[in-house]
């Protein structure tokens, strides 16, 4: 296959000596479409499949019989090669053939352990980047109330909560923005927002920093204050409501479809090969950032029709596929779901029916309380958060913070109320 030209000389070496004649079979869709897909991938996808192709292309042939030979094994059970098997990329009759199976589970842990050993021998060689503490940082905002009769009985006390003193914001600026951005009350340089901070950090790399917003009021904040730090770590900036052209023209198109899999299997096709760069709102420009709001969009999770789960499945998209230092999410409104709709097929409900949309007040404080733990749960599946990793959890209604964090976290238990300003610090003093 032809490389992308930005894909680096080493692995270009590795390529034109025939390093994917090196890998098993059902390794090559995975691969093969990482490659072709380079220019669209973010900094730790790149780095999985480098690290993986230049470990193969070291190893002796003796020890990648060794390495790849449980993996073999499994495929010769399943007898894959008898299959209708896409190696050129991942399909869906890839992967509905690998999980009826018997060996599935067998043959996935095989495929982790290669991709353990790859890593392994990348710290070993140096190869590997220390990434630091990380932060995930929800938001749900008033007027989304929780009750206060047991507001975190969902995270089962993995945490503790905090009192915050929220002195009356501007209505546009709530808990997060003065998080993120500088404090109206000082003009010295340690009032300077949290994303301002982070984006100077030696250890701030691109795709590090994620903001998602349900609706648009953190996202035109930090627009209107542009971050200053690295041109390589500026924020990823993702706003429901500004999307609302990409989403709409998506939601168009899904609305077209018969209610048969040919029909759906011929507009997948065309939303995964349209241009979606008119679509697009300025900070949503870079390539890698619209493929992944084309994949995030296709991938039928209710992200098109609901900010709040834009929010949950966005960053779990963002952490299976980014693995960011830092990311940032405000929950929100949404409209009461109108009868006779049908969501889990992309109808957009305000296309299809003409009633008036209704805010749905209770069901959206609902919706948050849930999608924020989720979203937790999400990054803690991944070995990078399940250390030196904080979560933590803003109740605007409450004036609280729920905290999920190790025990050298700056934030301790304390009676008094800790201000914004002191929150901050905090997050900063933790992050740097």
């Amino acid at each position: 296959m032809a490389a992308p030209g930005s894909i680096p000389d080493s692995l270009k070496i590795a390529l034109d000596n025939g390093v994917l004649k090196r890998l098993p079979v059902t390794f090559l869709p995975f691969v093969n479409q990482q490659l072709r897909e380079w220019d669209y991938l973010f900094p730790n996808e790149r780095q999985s499949v480098e690290r993986l192709l230049s470990f193969v292309s070291s190893l002796s042939s003796d020890q990648l019989s060794g390495l790849f030979r449980s993996v073999v094994e499994i495929e010769d059970k399943m007898e894959v090669r008898k299959w209708n098997f896409s190696t050129t990329e991942q399909t869906i009759e890839n992967a509905s053939l690998l999980a009826r199976s018997s060996y599935y589970q067998d043959w996935r842990k095989a495929v982790q352990s290669v991709f353990d050993a790859a890593d392994q021998f990348a710290q070993a060689t140096g190869n590997a980047q220390a990434s630091g503490n990380r932060l995930v940082l929800l938001d749900i905002p008033r007027p989304l109330e929780i009750s206060s009769a047991d507001p975190w009985g969902r995270w089962q006390k993995i945490g503790r909560s905090i009192e915050l003193g929220t002195p009356s914001f501007r209505e546009s600026k709530g808990v997060l923005e003065n998080l993120l951005t500088a404090s109206e009350r000082k003009s010295d340089s340690t009032s300077k927002g949290l994303l301002d901070k982070l984006s100077y950090g030696t250890r701030t790399r691109p795709a590090d920093l994620w903001v998602i917003d349900a609706g648009r009021s953190v996202v035109d904040v930090l627009m209107s204050q542009p971050v200053k730090g690295s041109s390589g770590a500026a924020p990823i900036l993702l706003s429901y409501a500004r999307l609302d052209q990409y989403r709409q023209n998506f939601s168009h198109e899904m609305n077209t479809m018969r209610k048969d899999l040919a029909d759906a299997d011929a507009v997948f096709d065309r939303l995964r090969k349209v241009d979606v760069t008119p679509w697009c709102p300025p900070e949503a420009m870079g390539p890698a950032v619209r493929e992944y709001l084309r994949s995030l969009y296709l991938s039928g999770n209710g992200a098109v029709i609901f900010g709040n789960s834009f929010v949950q499945w966005g960053a779990s998209e963002a952490f299976r596929r980014a693995r960011p230092r830092f990311l940032a999410a405000k929950f929100g409104m949404r409209s009461k779901p109108k009868p006779f709709t049908g969501v889990a097929v992309f109808d957009n409900p305000d296309q299809v029916n003409p009633l008036p949309a209704v805010d749905d007040l209770p069901g959206s404080a609902i919706d948050a309380q849930i999608l924020a733990l989720y979203v937790w749960l999400a990054a803690a599946r991944y070995s990078e958060y399940q250390s030196a990793t904080a979560c933590v959890c803003v109740a605007e209604s409450l004036s609280q913070a729920y905290i999920v964090a190790p025990p050298e976290f700056p934030v301790k238990a304390q009676t008094n109320k800790l201000s914004v300003d002191e929150l901050r610090n905090a997050l900063h003093e933790w992050m740097a």
